[in-house]
């Protein structure tokens, strides 16, 4: 992708910086400890990882593990969610219930005793704290600590296992872009804090209207500018002078898509017209769209358009 830099673009990520700064310090390149305790303490090797040892907001690792019985620390940093993909049961300190395939629970903030019946498989997807308490305030107008949060052992709730779900198929299908993980992370945030905290009877506050206009123009601007570029939420809600929560949830509101989706047509779009054009080859093309590789614009093409680039510019001739 390209790493062109502009005026305009040096002052937006300088407002970025200003107006964001729980955003700033959720993405960060600092390693979960519990992915860390993972692979020094307990030797294990993750099957992958996305995030660990990157800027990012949203990071997750999976893990398949016959450890019996085993003292893991807690970690105040990161809302650590537990994905049982498969395998034998799970039991967490003295609760009555285990986690089962399917099912979700969390690594608690302080230490915790995990007993496993036999061979496991299960993921970890960190939510930074710095963002759930962000969620907080926005929602309920209220600080969070890390007693506020709880989710109870092999819960299946259908929201957060719906939403769960979403991230695992994302994670297997594609390598994540920022502004994706940073999607994800705002999803899981908010239901987390929605379903899961010490408010969760509360009432949250309503949604508080569309972007304005003005508002939506400079975003789409910056969009159009800067599509090469892997785009993030904190970039483009600082456009828009909001906080990243707000401007996620208006922006939907306001143009009928997610900020994610929106993009995405906008890569689509530019693709065709390059395509349309001709010139290029299908891989500067990718790169000249903001797309990871020319396997994912292929894959995104396809899906959109239902034709491969490589099918689409051959009936143009």
């Amino acid at each position: 992708m390209s790493n062109h830099a502009s005026p305009d673009r040096d002052d937006n990520d300088a407002a970025a910086m200003r107006g964001l700064a729980f955003c700033d310090a959720a993405a960060t390149d600092a390693t979960p400890s519990n992915h860390r305790e993972n692979v020094e303490r307990f030797r294990m090797t993750p099957i992958r990882s996305i995030g660990i040892g990157a800027k990012s907001s949203l990071k997750a690792s999976f893990w398949r593990t016959d450890l019996e019985d085993s003292q893991v620390s807690g970690d105040p940093d990161y809302g650590s969610v537990m994905v049982h993909l498969g395998g034998a049961r799970v039991w967490r300190n003295a609760e009555s219930s285990p986690g089962e395939k399917g099912s979700v629970s969390m690594q608690p903030f302080e230490n915790t005793r995990w007993r496993l019946e036999g061979v496991v498989s299960f993921a970890h997807i960190f939510v930074p704290f710095t963002l759930l308490k962000d969620v907080s305030e926005s929602l309920f107008d209220r600080g969070f600590a890390p007693e506020h949060l709880w989710i109870p052992m092999g819960t299946r709730d259908k929201r957060l296992c719906g939403a769960i779900s979403a991230v695992q198929a994302g994670l297997s299908s594609i390598e994540p872009t920022n502004l994706i993980l940073d999607s994800w992370a705002l999803i899981l945030s908010d239901i987390l804090v929605r379903r899961f905290s010490s408010y969760a009877k509360r009432h949250a506050r309503s949604s508080i209207g569309k972007i304005p206009a003005r508002g939506v123009a400079h975003v789409i601007d910056y969009i159009e500018a800067n599509i090469d570029q892997d785009l993030n939420l904190a970039s483009l809600a600082s456009v828009a002078a909001m906080s990243v929560y707000h401007f996620a949830r208006r922006f939907k509101e306001t143009v009928g898509m997610s900020p994610h989706a929106y993009v995405l047509s906008r890569r689509i779009r530019r693709a065709q017209e390059m395509l349309n054009r001709g010139g290029n080859s299908l891989a500067n093309i990718a790169a000249a769209c903001g797309f990871s590789s020319q396997a994912h614009f292929t894959t995104v093409f396809q899906r959109d358009l239902g034709a491969t680039p490589g099918e689409y510019r051959r009936s143009l001739a």
